[in-house]
């Protein structure tokens, strides 16, 4: 399915555990200019990004209390959701996640496109529905190992280029 290496690790830090899982991003709405502001599921303003990960990592982040996506609700997969939320239940502002290239360098490539490889840290807390649901998480950072650069909605690219030759037509 994937042929990248995974790294990854979990740490303590005020309370909450801080985790990094490696896999490919999909949907990825993580800079500034991408918060979701009309979402007909929730009720507030966020980042987001779908992670892809391979039957090991989906393994370890399901031992770390992390539930994956479901499709229709019951058949697994190998996609945990994340967001950042604009701002806390507290009030407090957050920002966008951060997001970094491979050298921990401030993100300037643009836009992340569907099967960029990322590392994402993030950090899981309990609510009310964590023995259904699995654990809480908010997305925190973004590392771009190897970017696929993101090309548009539009749909062109599904097409041939005819070259002006419209007989083939």
């Amino acid at each position: 399915m994937f042929s990248f290496y995974i790294t990854y690790s979990t740490l303590k830090v005020q309370g909450y555990n801080i985790v990094i899982a490696t896999g490919k991003a999909q949907w990825a709405k993580v800079l500034p200019h991408q918060l979701v502001t009309n979402d007909n599921f929730k009720d507030y303003n966020f980042w987001s990004l779908d992670l892809e990960v391979t039957d090991k990592e989906r393994d370890r982040l399901k031992k770390e209390g992390l539930r994956p996506w479901h499709r229709g609700g019951e058949e697994e997969t190998n996609i945990f959701k994340f967001t950042r939320k604009e701002t806390s239940s507290k009030g407090k502002e957050l920002g966008p996640p951060k997001v970094v290239d491979a050298n921990k360098n401030a993100w300037s490539n643009g836009e992340i496109g569907n099967g960029s490889l990322v590392k994402v840290s993030f950090f899981t807390y309990e609510h009310a529905m964590t023995k259904k649901a699995g654990l809480g998480k908010s997305l925190n950072a973004i590392q771009v190992v190897d970017l696929v650069p993101y090309e548009g909605g539009a749909g062109v690219n599904e097409f041939d280029d005819m070259g002006g030759d419209l007989d083939e037509l």
